[in-house]
């Protein structure tokens, strides 16, 4: 057999897919820096410590309820939403994709609910403000020229790498 006549096509062949695979890399995308995500909950959850590893178990709808014994109630903004993309990738490591089918497996299964979506950040704040033991995300809001913090209408979590504050 002579393989010399597919040659140029199998070279062609692998720049493709190399440049195909470079365009999926998570680091190859360049990010829309006035798309960074906060994390907010209810005013009602005094004291809330999350690592990423319970963020993701609350966002997967795994873990149910706050230590302290409220259930947990988890608003995200549409899959189609680039800020619900953000903070899926960057705060939970999973693509909205993959959320979406953990979710519609659990309500299919009986097994759990999904999230409650809602249609904007101005929705998703109010929720999260009226509704004890909410969570949810938002676009990070920019200090004002004083540098005064914006009246508490919910609870900005940070995020620790541990767990420990």
């Amino acid at each position: 057999m002579n393989f010399s006549v597919h040659t140029p096509m199998l070279q062609r062949l692998r720049c493709l897919l190399a440049a195909l695979l470079l365009t999926l890399a998570p680091g190859a995308v360049p990010q829309n820096s006035d798309l960074e995500v906060e994390v907010i909950v209810s005013p009602s959850l005094a004291e809330v410590t999350l690592d990423r590893s319970l963020l993701r178990a609350v966002f997967t709808m795994r873990v149910r309820e706050w230590p302290d014994g409220t259930p947990i109630r988890v608003f995200v903004l549409p899959d189609d939403n680039p800020l619900s993309d953000q903070f899926y990738r960057e705060q939970l490591g999973m693509y909205s994709y993959v959320l979406r089918r953990a979710w519609d497996r659990m309500v299919f299964t009986g097994t759990g609910f999904a999230p409650t979506v809602v249609r904007s950040e101005a929705e998703m704040i109010e929720r999260v403000r009226s509704t004890p033991g909410a969570i949810g995300f938002v676009r990070k809001r920019a200090a004002s020229s004083q540098n005064r913090p914006a009246p508490p209408r919910w609870k900005i979590v940070t995020i620790t790498a541990d767990g420990h504050g």
